[in-house]
């Protein structure tokens, strides 16, 4: 095509266009900008040496590929006069390296002002619209300055629309990429569209602005010598391009291999930390995954039928504990690696003599401790990539997630789909951060994004369905704030346990961050005597009972504990009316204040709290259908009691520890005393001495049953997930409600009493289970 006719000297030079550059200049500038969006992508905070490194390397790549390059690449598309190369436009050197750095330059302002948010604001957004299109628009008529041999005008309507295309297509291809952006998709094509809608912003800007621009007094001093060809220039800008690619592919490549290893993963045991800003934003990587290691490939149990590394194994209850005790795990994680490279050297030699397989080496009868001292390491290993502290790596979070490798529609219609489909697990440890932490971390290349926006990409990396993994984060973000704890208080409880077929208890635990039992709390912080002689009458009535004593005359008469009376009416009124009703007529209350740990708050006087309880043992078939509550097994809510922040239990734990390290390294001829840590030296101090047999008969745990080992103090444990009850002979004093029991539902070695073993005893008390309504029979409500 043309745009003039040829003239004489003093009018414009005719023009027109070789089709093939403009549609390279396309390519090449489209290829630019998807490498300037896929870099802006894994940004995640404005500080960081890493983010500073993403925000100057898109700045090059959008002005330098998806802007100069186009520039020079179209304009060597035109051709003046009859193509005579005496004639065609010369560029000066000095113009063409301004017209380069000079984008890079109001790009780099561009995206620091757009930000780093999971999803930026329209102000921010049109901000970097205006900046960007004003580098498109300033770059190309600085270009257009170097032009050496001719003379240029330039149309005012042609510059104000091509002002305009470039801002305005800039705005909505930024606009559109940081609005999906927010959603964390992850799909190329969408980055693609936006990448090529900022081409269309590049080359729709440069062609409007060159079908407006005429050339005139052609100075014929100015000679061709040095200037670069036509193909001379499309090889150096092909070279940046290349750049570009290489980019794009490393990307992809990253991307494939993170794909991979998540259906890798899906088939291991894995540890993934959920942190959580003051926000309550999830932290993920770039890739919008999890920070993950492998514990092992597969757990395996003393049988087959054990296969699952579940929440109530005595394995995962150690490191639920572990977790709570960084500090000392800390000092024996050297240790700890150093026996499992060992061992992994033997099972070498082992597996190379005897011709046995890795499952053969997996049914060893201490794979329990084996996995013990992987989850450590791993946990180590983890903190160390995340550049954080291990006592900074938050605590596990109390269930397990079980992750399913997906099967091929092939594999399906073939039958296979039972052969191919492996299962793994995932724990997982949660914390919540500060600001100060949070931001570092940002800095050192993780994001952070809210729950539902990571939840359609992070249910595909890590294979489990969308529904149960955003209801899973959400009870860890509040889990990593209250950690099931009591509030500080009097609290009214209902504790409820139901049996399994696993000849187990379930507990009835609340969700969220209130407490950790269905319960209603009462304004009062104290109990007084008063109130204890009030509370006494009721020992062993129900709901109904308690209820209708309390507004009673009888219980009118207690006029110091009037204001004590009628909290306790609307506290069972609220408690009464979230249970269901045969949970209600099958409760007992007990008269005796419990004693439970809560969570420190600047308004507390203490880290105690007071419950008073309704206690009952009910059938198999119990479902409770409000959505606030769920069953929880009783022996890792006993667990998770028993390590909340007021009761750790450090040297009980501290006491195990030295103990299993102590019986790992007798077990190896090859590490001699010396070769012993001094940290697992230091832990002996937990060591009990050695104790004369005694005639009394102890009393039998619930979980741990020992075997004597010729190890002097050193104990091998079979773990029997048996819940038993043993009473000792009742108080005589029932006007409280006291009751002598001694029964505990123990959960590691040195495991202590807390008011879960309690709860537990008073659900089997007579006093609570056979006392008649005696109220109920005899009195009339006035």
């Amino acid at each position: 095509m043309s745009a003039s006719d040829d003239h004489r000297d003093g009018l414009p030079v005719a023009v027109h266009y070789l089709a093939g550059y403009i549609f390279l200049s396309y390519v090449v500038s489209t290829m630019g900008c998807a490498t300037t969006l896929e870099l802006l992508h894994r940004r995640t905070s404005k500080a960081g040496l890493y983010n500073w490194y993403l925000l100057l390397t898109s700045s090059v790549t959008m002005g330098g590929i998806g802007i100069w390059c186009m520039h020079f690449i179209g304009n060597r598309a035109i051709v003046l006069g009859d193509g005579a190369a005496q004639i065609q436009i010369v560029y000066s050197v000095a113009f063409t390296g301004v017209s380069f750095i000079l984008p890079v330059v109001v790009l780099l302002a561009a995206f620091y002002a757009i930000g780093t948010s999971e999803k930026a604001g329209y102000l921010r957004i049109v901000m970097g619209g205006a900046l960007t299109g004003s580098a498109v628009c300033g770059m190309h008529y600085i270009g257009q300055l170097g032009i050496a041999n001719y003379q240029c005008s330039y149309k005012a309507a042609h510059v104000v629309g091509a002002a305009i295309i470039a801002i305005f297509a800039s705005t909505v291809a930024l606009g559109i990429f940081f609005r999906w952006r927010a959603t964390w998709t992850n799909s190329w094509w969408r980055r693609g569209i936006c990448g090529c809608l900022l081409a269309i912003a590049v080359s729709g800007m440069h062609w409007t602005a060159a079908v407006g621009t005429s050339y005139k007094q052609h100075d014929q001093s100015v000679k061709q010598g040095g200037q670069l060809s036509r193909s001379q220039t499309v090889i150096i800008c092909a070279v940046l391009a290349c750049v570009s690619c290489s980019v794009l592919s490393a990307c992809a490549i990253a991307a494939g291999g993170d794909r991979r290893r998540s259906r890798t993963k899906a088939r291991q045991v894995v540890l993934s930390c959920v942190f959580f800003d003051p926000a309550g934003r999830v932290m993920v990587t770039p890739h919008a995954g999890l920070p993950s290691k492998k514990i092992v490939d597969r757990y395996r149990g003393k049988t087959f039928n054990d296969d699952d590394l579940t929440r109530t194994h005595s394995a995962f209850l150690w490191a639920f504990r572990a977790s709570r005790n960084w500090k000392l795990v800390t000092d024996v994680v050297p240790f700890m690696r150093s026996r499992i490279e060992s061992e992994k050297a033997a099972t070498h030699q082992y597996t190379q003599q005897d011709g046995a397989t890795d499952e053969d080496t997996e049914m060893q009868s201490d794979f329990d401790g084996s996995f013990k001292q992987h989850f450590c390491v791993t946990a180590q290993d983890l903190a160390e990539e995340l550049r954080q502290p291990l006592p900074d790596m938050g605590v596990l979070y109390d269930d397990i997630l079980t992750t399913t490798t997906p099967v091929s529609r092939f594999s399906r219609a073939m039958g296979y789909s039972r052969l191919s489909a492996n299962k793994g697990q995932m724990m997982f440890t949660v914390r919540q951060l500060s600001r100060h932490d949070a931001a570092r971390l940002a800095a050192s290349g993780l994001r952070f994004t809210a729950i539902e926006n990571v939840i359609p990409v992070l249910s595909r990396r890590i294979h489990i369905p969308p529904m149960t993994l955003a209801a899973h984060l959400r009870d860890m973000r509040d889990y990593a704030t209250s950690g099931r704890n009591f509030e500080p208080g009097v609290h009214l409880v209902s504790f409820v346990m139901r049996p399994t077929v696993h000849d187990n208890f379930e507990v009835l635990t609340a969700k969220g961050i209130s407490n950790p039992l269905p319960s209603s709390s009462l304004p009062i912080k104290r109990l007084q005597i008063a109130h204890l002689e009030l509370l006494s009458h009721m020992e062993g009535w129900t709901v109904s009972t308690c209820l209708n004593w309390l507004k009673s005359e009888t219980a009118r008469a207690y006029r110091d504990a009037d204001a004590f009376r009628q909290q306790l009416i609307q506290a069972m009124g609220n408690l009464s009316s979230v249970m269901p009703p045969d949970i209600n007529s099958a409760s007992r209350f007990s008269a005796r204040p419990l004693i439970a740990p809560c969570r420190p708050t600047r308004h507390s006087d203490g880290n105690n709290c007071i419950i008073l309880p309704f206690c009952v043992v009910s059938t198999l078939d119990t479902q409770i259908s409000n959505p606030d509550f769920t069953f929880m097994p009783l022996r890792l809510f006993r667990v998770q009691q028993q390590v909340n922040d007021g009761f750790t239990g450090a040297d009980a734990f501290a006491k195990e520890l030295s103990q299993e390290l102590y019986y790992s390294n007798a077990r190896s001829s090859s590490t001699t005393d010396p070769e012993i840590a001094p940290s697992v030296r230091a832990l002996r101090r937990f060591w009990p001495k050695r104790k004369q047999p005694s005639d009394k008969m102890s009393t039998t745990s619930q979980e741990t049953l020992a075997e004597h080992s010729p190890f002097g103090e050193i104990t091998v444990r079979k773990e029997v997930k048996v819940d038993i009850a043993k009473l000792a002979e009742l108080s005589t004093q029932p006007t409280l409600g006291r009751h002598a029991s001694q029964t505990t539902v123990l959960a590691g070695d040195s495991a202590s009493g807390t008011y879960v073993d309690d709860l537990y005893n008073l659900c089997y008390s007579p006093n609570i289970r056979l006392r008649p309504d005696t109220f109920q029979q005899t009195s009339t409500v006035s």
